[in-house]
């Protein structure tokens, strides 16, 4: 048996109370399983704060010194003699955050040389709580008149993990040092692995600092560190992190990543990396987060003598990625950084996501917003740092805006919006003799007026607008000004009808979309976005939404959901058929299972335009899974907003099929999770394409093997495949 085990199991003090004069005996059981000490923890009588974390609660060493009257001594079959009190028949003393419960304790209260001693020498099944935190050792000291003591081979806990070491010197502030110590998740004394020092000093809060730091795995020490400080309260993750990966044509790649400070709310990593062909590459990488969750900060730097594929040219490469999220206390201000400077284009695959977590989009910017009760405003700087991409540079763009406002008592609505800024196109060092960047200064204005007008069941509510745009240069190094006007409409109405089960709405609708002709041809200024493009725009909508609620489930989102529509374009000359598509989306939606359908028909070319098809199952808690197929036609082109239709009349069907905006192709996609046993997890994802254009079939497919060891381990195996990789990946870390 564990000699932790053995020495909770023999704390079985059977509830009883006996009494000799003033001096009362009380026991309590200590469970003796295999998680006895936590749990004893939590039964301790006169804990304070009960099922909340011992971080929230106050230090009641804070108080006045403590008298002999202020203790409670419940010792069984005591013996005094002299101002000395012995018992070996175990017993309880209590004070305010303190309570020392032991098989021998010797209590004395007596002056000797005119000094008032009061102190308790304890030890054989000893328990201790001091300033909301548990000890258990072999021998206590503990001097009441100055609220410190020394515990010989002591242990405690924070959080998941268990301190000990040949000694510890508890201080009055509820601090205390631990000499010859060890840190480590494993309950047993036997440790599977331990963090050694010399010295620890744990404060008050938690904090952990310790010089000549050894990790051991099996007494092995396999790292060394000259000093650490960590919060244990926030060191809930892994401190350390070991991964193996071995990638087609590259060969092995070992990684640790290592918590170096932990700081209040500030954890700093350092990353090492070595590749048996290619050498190591390192990485210092922070992470902040405000207690009051209104600033995050998370940076990535790092640097190898490393290559993508063995034919890469330029050994040193490099990454140096940062976050940085900011909210003000009144809610007004928010404020974004972000930046992404790296070595060349490969980098972002060698440095992959599961290391490099960050989600910058390989952009570099800074973007402020301020919101007032009736206004706002935005500014945002995006500059091109890595020479190798093409980017829209904002150098600064600056938006502002009213919130919509009644004119008068007419209940029209007006929107106002400007932005100004200087903004540059810029292209890759290898394409600048081909292409040049455009730049100018661009101002634009956006003004509409709405007025949502009720009639009967049905709202009506027309729109008219207008948008100008200056720009200070043109491909013909001149000013341009760009003016268009939009107006149009919506005609809809909401229709109820009530079930014992269900609720089901319905809501036909009508919508006009319409842009005049630009002042301006496309061709005669700049396009920095698609924000610049404008085209002359009829556009008539007619469609319904079908909505179904459950009424007895607690799903917010309706349980059907059917969106049928079709546009028809006026004026134009891309579209023959009066109405060229037909839409439908669809959801179902149930506790355990979604549905989910999107389908276009071309009427105009008679095929297929796109579909996109999937479901969402959870079986069980142990296995649940998901299925999605798309199909893209080659008249299904490739815009971020799929219900902008300027660029289908600006341009004819068979240009648009001619061009990149084409990519007809079959996606199907899967993923699957299934829990092989209360230790063991498998994930599985997967990719197949085909009928790309110019490109063969692809596959991808990565999957995970998740156990749980023991003392919080946690060991994965990962296996994922490309056209061009395929990358075998093990790693081992601590979990809460």
């Amino acid at each position: 048996m564990p000699p932790l085990k053995k020495h909770l199991l023999s704390l079985f003090f059977a509830s009883a109370v006996c009494y000799t004069g003033l001096i009362q005996a009380e026991f309590s059981f200590i469970p003796p399983n295999a998680d006895g000490f936590k749990e004893a923890l939590k039964i301790m009588p006169g804990r304070k704060n009960k099922g909340k974390e011992i971080a929230e609660a106050s230090n009641p060493l804070s108080a006045p010194n403590i008298s002999a009257e202020d203790l409670e001594i419940n010792l069984k079959e005591p013996i005094f003699s002299q101002g000395v009190i012995t018992t070996d028949k175990g017993g309880v003393i209590t004070a305010e955050g303190i309570r020392i419960q032991a098989q021998k304790i010797e209590y004395t209260n007596k002056i000797e040389n005119g000094i008032r001693l009061l102190k308790v020498v304890a030890e054989g099944d000893l328990m201790m709580e001091f300033g909301g935190r548990y000890f258990v050792g072999d021998k206590l000291e503990f001097d009441f008149n100055t609220k410190t003591g020394t515990l010989w081979h002591g242990r405690t806990d924070v959080d998941i993990w268990f301190l000990g070491g040949d000694k510890i010197e508890l201080q009055q502030d509820g601090s205390y040092y631990i000499y010859n110590a060890f840190i480590t998740t494993c309950e047993s004394q036997e440790n599977l692995w331990e963090i050694n020092s010399e010295s620890v000093r744990i404060s008050k809060e938690h904090v952990l600092s310790a010089n000549n730091i050894q990790f051991k795995f099996f007494k092995v020490p396999v790292f060394w560190l000259p000093a650490f400080r960590s919060n244990l309260k926030l060191f809930s993750d892994s401190p350390i992190k070991y991964k193996l990966v071995w990638d087609k044509g590259l060969g092995p790649r070992a990684t640790m990543r290592y918590r170096i400070l932990s700081w209040q709310d500030l954890n700093i990593f350092f990353r090492l990396d070595y590749r048996l062909s290619r050498g190591f590459g390192g990485a210092l990488e922070s992470e902040y987060y405000s207690p009051d969750d209104r600033t995050v900060f998370i940076s990535r730097s790092y640097g190898a003598y490393d290559k993508i594929v063995p034919e890469e040219r330029g050994p040193t490469r490099y990454r140096l990625q940062g976050l940085l999220s900011h909210q003000s206390l009144d809610k007004k201000t928010f404020l974004h950084l972000q930046y992404d400077k790296f070595s060349d284009v490969q980098m972002i695959d060698d440095f992959r996501s599961s290391d490099f977590v960050i989600d910058t989009q390989k952009r570099t910017r800074l973007l402020i917003n301020h919101q007032e009760n009736n206004v706002f405003g935005t500014l945002s700087l995006q500059p091109q740092i890595n020479n190798f991409e093409s980017i829209n540079e904002q150098l600064p763009l600056i938006t502002m805006g009213v919130r919509p406002f009644s004119l008068g008592p007419s209940g029209i609505l007006s929107e106002n919006r400007i932005n100004a800024g200087f903004l540059k196109y810029v292209y890759p060092d290898q394409l600048g003799k081909t292409f040049h960047s455009t730049h100018a200064v661009r101002l634009e204005t956006q003004n509409r007026l709405y007025r949502p007008i009720p009639m009967g069941p049905i709202t009506f509510t027309p729109t008219i607008g207008a948008i100008g745009v200056f720009y200070t240069n043109n491909p013909i190094h001149k000013d341009a000004g760009q003016l268009t006007f939009s107006y149009g409409g919506e005609l809809s109405s909401q229709l109820y009808r009530s079930y014992e089960k269900r609720t089901h709405r319905l809501e036909p609708y009508v919508q006009y979309n319409g842009l005049t002709k630009p002042r301006v041809d496309n061709a005669h200024h700049y396009t920095f976005s698609m924000d610049d493009g404008y085209y002359t725009l009829n556009e008539l909508r007619l469609g319904t939404r079908i909505y179904l609620f459950s009424r007895k489930t607690a799903l917010a989102l309706p349980e059907l959901l059917i969106d049928l529509y079709t546009n028809t374009y006026f004026a134009q000359h891309s579209y023959s058929k009066t109405f060229p598509k037909l839409y439908l989306a669809t959801a179902w939606n149930r506790p355990t299972y979604a549905l989910k359908t999107d389908i276009c028909w071309n009427f105009q070319e008679e095929v297929l335009d796109y579909i996109k098809t999937g479901t969402d199952i959870t079986i069980n808690e142990d296995i649940a899974f998901g299925v999605e197929y798309r199909y893209r036609s080659k008249y299904d082109w490739r815009k971020a907003n799929h219900d902008n239709f300027i660029i289908d009349m600006a341009h004819s069907i068979e240009s648009l099929a001619n061009s990149p905006l084409s990519d007809r192709r079959d996606t199907l996609l899967s993923r699957f999770f299934f829990r092989l046993s209360p230790k063991w997890t498998l994930n599985i994802e997967a990719i197949q394409g085909w009928k790309r254009k110019n490109d063969p079939l692809y596959n991808a497919v990565k999957s995970e093997f998740t156990t749980l060891l023991p003392s919080n381990w946690q060991l994965k195996f990962s296996y994922s495949h490309t056209p061009d990789d395929d990358r075998f990946t093990t790693q081992l870390q601590l979990t809460k």
